[in-house]
């Protein structure tokens, strides 16, 4: 029997979540972006990002006339709490797509080239096991990581990155190490991961 992406029940809750319009002005992105596009591994979190102010009282009301939901953290334009046993999180990002959506069964979905381009922009500050996985998925499935890495500086562009530092990152796995690794559907190791990324640092370094 194949291994479901999303479990039932956060099935059921985006399933809530989209028929009463609570996302009406948020996409998808982060790991279960990536899942449900790539169908790589499973995915255990929403995570929810909008250009505009994200409304946090008017988002628990309306969240706790759905569903059980229980706050982890509430700040200016975040909201982080899990609703009905599903991890959610709404964030206001202020960087642009660089593609249009992706929709799904009324979902909107980010591309995966600018999930991609939030995935390097994770590893930069503290890469988790999990983001050099769903990387290593995009530039395997779609997309170089030389051409993600131009995605990366358009996205960003009003951030002065110092791409030495991404380049390094992307081959530092020190934070990550003692991360679970997530159940994957498709087979990958970690250190296949880890000997992927240090070839292609090794490679964009040498030209």
């Amino acid at each position: 029997m194949p291994q479901e992406i999303i479990s039932k029940k956060t099935k059921a809750n985006l399933e809530i979540l989209t028929r009463e319009a609570v996302l009406k002005s948020f996409y998808l992105a982060g790991g279960t972006g990536v899942a449900l596009q790539l169908k790589h591994r499973v995915s255990l979190d929403l995570d929810f990002f909008t250009k505009e102010d994200v409304d946090t009282k008017t988002l628990i009301q309306k969240l706790k006339t759905l569903e059980k939901f229980s706050i982890e953290r509430e700040t200016e334009n975040t909201l982080i709490g899990i609703f009905n046993g599903t991890r959610l999180s709404f964030l206001k990002y202020n960087y642009p797509l660089l593609f249009d959506f992706r929709e799904i069964k009324g979902i909107r979905i980010a591309d995966l080239r600018d999930i991609g381009c939030m995935k390097i922009d994770a590893i930069s500050s503290r890469g988790m096991k999990r983001d050099f996985i769903d990387l290593f998925f995009i530039c395997k499935e779609l997309i170089s990581l030389k051409n993600i890495l131009s995605l990366f500086k358009r996205k960003y562009k009003s951030v002065n990155y110092n791409m030495m530092h991404i380049l390094k990152s992307l081959a530092y796995f020190e934070d990550a190490e003692n991360n679970p690794m997530p159940r994957m559907i498709i087979p990958a190791s970690w250190q296949e991961v880890k000997s992927f990324f240090k070839e292609e640092i090794r490679k964009i370094n040498n030209k």
